[in-house]
C-alpha cells in the first residue's frame, strides 16, 4: 500500500503523558469561577517557583566553580586609630549596613553558619528562607589565642576592707555605735569611713569648740563657717561610701534635737535637711532603705527612756512614681530625701510645698555616673535653685532651738562622691565645693593637686621597685616624672584624671578569671559555669551582665523554661507558623489585637499556636522558677521595666535567702549594695574600663570573698592586655575545664562526653526556641540588639570590639537560633512599633480619603421636605468667578 507520501515520526522510548495543568483540569470539572481562578494562580504560583529555583541552582553551581578557582580571603584585622571621631561616628551606621546586607542575603560572613562532622549537621525544612542550619559546636571555632602574662593580678590594700578602729572613736552617738554592731553587725568602719566621717563630723577642726568659753553672745558666724568644708569623697566601689555620709548627717541631726532648749519640739515641719542625689532609681531606693533603718534605731540610755526618732523621716523621689503621693510626703516633711536629678528640679520648680529652708546637706552620690548620663545642665539649676533659697533665708544667730543649733553646719555642705577623678568630675567640684576636702582610703588632702601627687608618686616608686626586680631599669622612666604618658594625673586609687588613665584599684579578695569562649559556645559555657558556681555555692547570688535590655529578656526567659521538653515533630512541623509575625506582635494580653487592615484579630495566647505554645514572657513576674537550675530563682532588670516592677525586683533579689540569678543591663553596675552576691558574671564584655570596675565591684563587698568571671571573643583577647596594663588582670580559665567540670558533677565519666553534653544542652534549647514563639521572638530581638550594642565601645577600643571582627553565623548559637543571620535579619525593622506607626499611617490615609470623595454638598433631590432654613446652604459656599471667567463687569 502507498504512503502517499505522508511521513509519520515515533518515539522509540517511553514517555510519561504531560501532566495537565491545574486550569486544564479544573475547566473540565463544574467548578465556581473564584474556584478556578485560584487553581490557575496556583500553578502560575508553581511554574514561577521552579523557575527560580532553577535560577539558583544554576547560581549556586557557578558560585562552586569560582570559589574552586580563587582561594578564600583571610579576614583583615583593621587598626582603628583610638582617637578617630570619624570611625566612631560611623559605627552605628556600618552596624546597620551589615544588617541591611544580611536581610538582602547578602555577605558571605554574615550569612553563613558553621556546620562541621561533630555531633550532628543537617538540614530541614524552613518556610521562612529554605532551610535551617543544625551545626556542630567544636569544629571550625577560631583558634584561642595565648596571651603571655607578666606579674598576673595585682592585689593592693583597697578602701574595701574594715580597719582596726572603732565608730566609737571617730565621734559617733553612742546610739548610733550601738544600733550598728547589733542592727546592722558592723563593728568597725572601713578606711574610707575612717576618714571620711571625722571631716562630716567636724572634729578634725579645732576650732570646733571655739574660744568662746560658752558665751552665746560671742558666738562669730563668719569663724563658725570657715571651719566646715565641703567634701570630695574618693574610694573603690564596696567601700562603704553611703554610711561614710549618711552617719555624720543622721549624728548631727540627732545631737541638735537632743541639745535644742527652746523653740518648739522636733517635727517634720521643719522640712528637708539631707538631699542625697543619685543616678539611677534603684540607688535612690537603696539609699532611702539605709536611711530608714538608721533612723528607726531607739535612743536613749536607760530602759524606760528608750524611743524611736518619730520625727526623722526618709523620704524618695524618682521617675516613674506617682507624683502626687511625692508631694503629699513633701508637703507633710521629709528629713533626708534620697532623689535623682530629674524629679528633684521638677518637685523644686513645681512643689511650693517642698521645704527647704533648713537644708543643711546636698550629696552627689556617683557624681561621675551624673555626669555620663547627662545631668550636668540639671545639676547646675539645682544648684542654682538652692543658693537662691538660702539667699531668702533669714539669718539666725541664736543656737538653742533645732533649726539653729550648733550641732548642725551654718552653711550647707556639699558632698561629692566618685571612683574617680576625671576633668569633668574636678570642673564640678570647682563649681559646687567651698574649701573643699579630699578624703580618700590612705588620707585626708587639702586639694585635688595633693591628691594627685601622692597618687603619682606611689605609682613612681611601684613602677620602679618592678622595674627594678626584673632588671629593667630606666625602660618605664617617662612614668617616673610627676605626669603620665598624656599629661593625665592618678587619682587616689589609681584612676587617671583624663578618660581611662592610670590603675584601678579592686580588693584583694576578688577572684578575677577571664574565659575566651567562641560564639558558637558562649550558651552552654554560660549555663556550665552557673552549674559549677551553684554547685559548689547552693545558696549563691549571682549577677549576670549583659549588653541590652533584649538580650536580658531572652537570657532570663530562656534559663528559666529551657529545659522544657517540646515534641520535636510537631515542633518541626510547625516551627515557622508564625515566622512572619514574629517582630509584629507582642504577646497576648487578653484585649485583642489588630491586623495592618485594621481588622481585629485573637490576641496570640488566644490563637492555635501549631506546636508553638507554652510560656510566655509577662511583665508582672518579679522572679521564674528555673527548670534549668531546679531550685534556683531567676530575676531580671533594666530600663524598660516599669518602675513598680525595677523596686520590686531589686528588693526581692536584694532580700532573697536562696539561690539567685539576676541577669541586668549596667542600669545594677553602680553604686547598688546587693548584699551577699558570690559572683559576677560579665557575659558582654563592658564598654569601657570604668565599667568593668563597678561591675565586679557588686561582688567582694566589705572584705567578703568575691569571683568574677569575665567572656572574651577569641578576637577579643587583647582586652586582657588592656586589663593588665591597668593592674586588673584576671587569671585564665579554659572552657574545656568549665565543661567538663560540669559534665563530670552530672555523672558523666569519659573524656568526650563533655562534649557530648555540652551538645545536648544546645540542641535542648533549640528545640525549645523552635517550639515556643515568645522564645523565638526573644533570641531574635537579642541577636539583632547585641550587634547593634556591640557598637556602643569606646573609640580606644575599637580595634578590640568592631563588629567586623563578629561571625554572625557563628553568634546566632549562642541565642540557640537555627536560622541564618540572613533569615533572622529580614524581619529586623518588623518591630511592634513599627507595626504601630504603619497602621496609624494607613487609618489616616483611609480618613483623608473618605473625606476626599465625600461630596461637597446635598443633591437638591435628598433635601428634606421638612428642612428649615435657606435651601441654598445646603449646597455650600458659593464660588465668585473672576473677571477672566466671564463675569459681567469689575470684580468690586
Amino acid at each position: 500500500m502507498d504512503d502517499d507520501g505522508l511521513i509519520f515520526n515515533f518515539a522509540t522510548t517511553n514517555i510519561a503523558p504531560p501532566k495537565p495543568s491545574a486550569a486544564a483540569a479544573a475547566k473540565g470539572k463544574s467548578q465556581r469561577w473564584k474556584d478556578r481562578v485560584k487553581s490557575r494562580q496556583a500553578a502560575k504560583h508553581e511554574a514561577t517557583k521552579q523557575e527560580q529555583h532553577d535560577t539558583q541552582n544554576q547560581k549556586n553551581t557557578a558560585a562552586a566553580a569560582s570559589f574552586k578557582e580563587k582561594p578564600m580571603p583571610q579576614r583583615q584585622h583593621i587598626k582603628f586609630d583610638s582617637g578617630s571621631t570619624q570611625e566612631n561616628n560611623t559605627q552605628q551606621q556600618e552596624v546597620e549596613r551589615l544588617l541591611g546586607e544580611m536581610g538582602k542575603g547578602g555577605g558571605s560572613k554574615a550569612s553563613a553558619t558553621g556546620t562541621g562532622a561533630g555531633v550532628s549537621t543537617a538540614s530541614q525544612p524552613s518556610a521562612q528562607a529554605g532551610k535551617q542550619i543544625i551545626s556542630s559546636l567544636f569544629t571550625k571555632n577560631p583558634e584561642i589565642p595565648k596571651l603571655a602574662r607578666d606579674g598576673g593580678q595585682e592585689l593592693r590594700v583597697s578602701s574595701n576592707a574594715a580597719g582596726d578602729s572603732s565608730f566609737a572613736g571617730l565621734g559617733l552617738d553612742s546610739d548610733i555605735v550601738g544600733f550598728l554592731s547589733s542592727k546592722m553587725e558592723i563593728s568597725n568602719p572601713t578606711a574610707i569611713q575612717t576618714n571620711a566621717i571625722p571631716v562630716l563630723l567636724g572634729n578634725d577642726q579645732a576650732a570646733q569648740d571655739g574660744d568662746n568659753g560658752g558665751d552665746d553672745d560671742a558666738f562669730n558666724f563668719e569663724t563658725s563657717m570657715k571651719v566646715e568644708h565641703d567634701v570630695f569623697i574618693q574610694a573603690a566601689t564596696g567601700s562603704g561610701k553611703t554610711l561614710s555620709y549618711l552617719l555624720p548627717i543622721v549624728h548631727r541631726i540627732l545631737r541638735a534635737t537632743q541639745t535644742a532648749t527652746s523653740g518648739g519640739p522636733a517635727s517634720r515641719e521643719l522640712g528637708t535637711f539631707a538631699v542625697i542625689l543619685t543616678p539611677t532609681r534603684e540607688l535612690a531606693q537603696q539609699v532611702y532603705e539605709t536611711t530608714q533603718t538608721l533612723v528607726n534605731m531607739t535612743v536613749g540610755q536607760g530602759a524606760g527612756s528608750k524611743k524611736r526618732l518619730h520625727w526623722m523621716v526618709p523620704g524618695i523621689v524618682i521617675g516613674g512614681d506617682s507624683k502626687q503621693s511625692e508631694k503629699a510626703r513633701l508637703r507633710k516633711g521629709v528629713t533626708i530625701l534620697a532623689c535623682t536629678p530629674g524629679r528633684l528640679l521638677d518637685h523644686l520648680e513645681n512643689t511650693q510645698a517642698f521645704c527647704v529652708d533648713n537644708l543643711r546637706w546636698l550629696v552627689l552620690d556617683e557624681a561621675d555616673r551624673l555626669l555620663e548620663l547627662g545631668f550636668e545642665d540639671t545639676l547646675r539649676k539645682i544648684l542654682a535653685l538652692f543658693e537662691e533659697r538660702a539667699g531668702q533665708r533669714r539669718r539666725v544667730l541664736g543656737h538653742s532651738s533645732v533649726a539653729t543649733s550648733l550641732e548642725l553646719p551654718r552653711r550647707r555642705i556639699n558632698v561629692l562622691c566618685s571612683a574617680t577623678l576625671r576633668d569633668n568630675v574636678r570642673r564640678l567640684a570647682d563649681e559646687a565645693l567651698v574649701n573643699p576636702k579630699f578624703v580618700s582610703a590612705t588620707s585626708v588632702y587639702d586639694n585635688a593637686d595633693q591628691a594627685a601627687e601622692a597618687a603619682r608618686s606611689r605609682k613612681r616608686d611601684r613602677l620602679m621597685a618592678e622595674d627594678i626586680e626584673d632588671g629593667r631599669v630606666g625602660k618605664r622612666a617617662h612614668a617616673y616624672d610627676g605626669e603620665d604618658e598624656d599629661g593625665a594625673g592618678q587619682n587616689e586609687d589609681g584612676q587617671g584624671e583624663g578618660e581611662d588613665q592610670g590603675d584601678f584599684a579592686v580588693p584583694s579578695q576578688l577572684v578575677q578569671k577571664a574565659v575566651i569562649v567562641p560564639a558558637k559556645l558562649r550558651l552552654v559555657t554560660l549555663v556550665a559555669l552557673l552549674k559549677n558556681t551553684l554547685r559548689q555555692q547552693p545558696t549563691s547570688k549571682i549577677i549576670v551582665f549583659l549588653s541590652c535590655k533584649d538580650a536580658v529578656d531572652f537570657m532570663y526567659f530562656m534559663l528559666s523554661y529551657g529545659a522544657t521538653q517540646a515534641d520535636s515533630e510537631q515542633a518541626d512541623e510547625g516551627e515557622a507558623a508564625y515566622a512572619d509575625d514574629l517582630f509584629n506582635t507582642e504577646e497576648g494580653d487578653g484585649n485583642g489585637d489588630k491586623d495592618d487592615d485594621g481588622s481585629s484579630k485573637k490576641s496570640r495566647s488566644q490563637r492555635p499556636t501549631g506546636g508553638r505554645g507554652g510560656p510566655q514572657l509577662t511583665a508582672t513576674d518579679i522572679h521564674l522558677q528555673s527548670n534549668v537550675f531546679p531550685g534556683v530563682n531567676m530575676f531580671r532588670l533594666h530600663g524598660s521595666m516599669q518602675q513598680k516592677q525595677r523596686t520590686e525586683t531589686f528588693t526581692t533579689f536584694s532580700r532573697s535567702q536562696h539561690a539567685s540569678v539576676l541577669f541586668t543591663t549596667d542600669v545594677a553596675a553602680r553604686g547598688l549594695d546587693l548584699p551577699n552576691v558570690t559572683s559576677i558574671v560579665q557575659y558582654d564584655a563592658p564598654t569601657d574600663l570604668a565599667s568593668y570596675l563597678h561591675r565586679v565591684g557588686r561582688t567582694a563587698r566589705l572584705g567578703r570573698v568575691g569571683h568574677a568571671h569575665l567572656f572574651l571573643l577569641p578576637s577579643e583577647a587583647a582586652y586582657l592586655t588592656v586589663l593588665s596594663e591597668r593592674g586588673l588582670r584576671p587569671q585564665d580559665e579554659s572552657v574545656e575545664t568549665i565543661l567538663r567540670m560540669s559534665a563530670k558533677s552530672e555523672g558523666s565519666r569519659r573524656s568526650a562526653e563533655w562534649q557530648q553534653r555540652a551538645a545536648e544542652w544546645q540542641l535542648l534549647f533549640e528545640r525549645f526556641v523552635l517550639s515556643n514563639i515568645t522564645a523565638m521572638r526573644l533570641a531574635k530581638q537579642a541577636f539583632l540588639s547585641s550587634i547593634r550594642a556591640y557598637a556602643t565601645h569606646g573609640a580606644a577600643e575599637k580595634r578590640i570590639f568592631h563588629v567586623r571582627f563578629l561571625h554572625f553565623g557563628h553568634l546566632a548559637k549562642a541565642f540557640a537560633l537555627r536560622e541564618t543571620p540572613a533569615q533572622v535579619a529580614e524581619g529586623k525593622g518588623n518591630n511592634q512599633k513599627a507595626v504601630e506607626v504603619r497602621l496609624e499611617k494607613k487609618v489616616r490615609r483611609e480618613r483623608e480619603e473618605k473625606e476626599r470623595k465625600k461630596p461637597r454638598f446635598v443633591k437638591g433631590n435628598e433635601i428634606s421636605e421638612f428642612a428649615v432654613g435657606d435651601v441654598s446652604a445646603y449646597y455650600g459656599p458659593r464660588v465668585r468667578r473672576g473677571a477672566g471667567a466671564g463675569s459681567d463687569g469689575d470684580s468690586d
